[in-house]
Formats: C-alpha cells, structure tokens, sequence
C-alpha cells in the first residue's frame, strides 16, 4: 500500500477560492457552510474602520448579495506572507459583480462590490476532523480567518 502527501493550497490560493465561494453562494445553506469554512468562530473582524461581530459581518456579505441570482469575482491583486504551511498573512483586492434575480425593465439588477481585505489565517485548534470509518484516509484542511480587516464599497453605497 503506497501513501502520499497531501499538499495544501498556498494561503493565496486558499483565501480566493473560500472567499469566491461565499460570495458565489446563492442559497443560504451554501453561503452558511462557505462562510463557516472560511472564518473562525473567534474571528476578529474590522469593516470600514470598525469592529464588527462576526454575525454582523455575516450579515454584511450576505446583505451584499441579497435574491442572488449568481456573481463572478475578479481578483485585481494579492500578497502573501506565510508564517509556515498552513499559517500567514494574505491581502486580496477583489471587485465582485453580483447579479440579483430581481428585474427591472426586463433586465437583472447588477451589483458591484469593490474591496481590499487582509486576512490573518491560523489552523484552528478548536476545529475536529471529521471521524472516518476504519481504513478509508481523508483529509481536513483546518485553516480558517482568524483576523479580517477589509475596506469595501457597494456600488448602492451601503
């Protein structure tokens, strides 16, 4: 029986893909379970210049993409510095177009949210893999926000 390693995404990498993922989420039980792999329950999350609680900040991308029909995010540039494998500081600058299922004169409303946020991702300790039956291998990837401090716009000024 051979094994292999698992090779984690690079922190860069990670944070565009679960950061995509919650905005692309169109039904709330999929922005639920993107949102809870992607920011620790302990998070500590600055919006605009204010600490925000983490349900506020739920609140807030989910407000961002209210009756969403569907979204596309464009990433415009990213750093990173990486502690170790699986822990670093990551900067993103994002801009999502966000289309609503709502029309208006026979055309969706479109949406547009620009934004830099910085993340500070940490394995989460507080985290238990999954149990698996005996013999079957998998993998969990524990990673999560711990720290958030983003400046965003919406195009409807909120």
């Amino acid at each position: 029986m051979s094994t292999s390693n698992i090779v984690l995404p690079p922190l860069q990498t990670w944070a565009e893909q679960h950061l995509s993922a919650v905005i692309k989420a169109t039904a709330q039980a999929d922005f639920d379970a993107a949102f809870d792999a992607f920011v620790a329950a302990s998070a500590r999350i600055t919006v605009n210049g204010k600490q925000i609680s983490r349900d506020a900040y739920k609140t807030l991308l989910r407000g961002a993409s209210f009756d969403e029909a569907g979204a596309e995010v464009a990433f415009g540039g990213a750093v990173q510095v990486s502690t170790n494998l699986q822990a670093g500081v990551v900067g993103l600058f994002y801009t999502a177009t966000i289309g609503e299922s709502i029309v208006v004169m026979g055309a969706p409303i479109v949406d547009q949210v620009t934004s830099s946020v910085n993340l500070v991702i940490e394995e989460d300790k507080t985290l238990t893999p999954p149990q698996l039956p005996a013999g079957v291998r998998g993998f969990f990837d524990g990673r999560r926000v711990t720290a958030l401090n983003q400046v965003i716009v919406d195009a409807r000024g909120n």
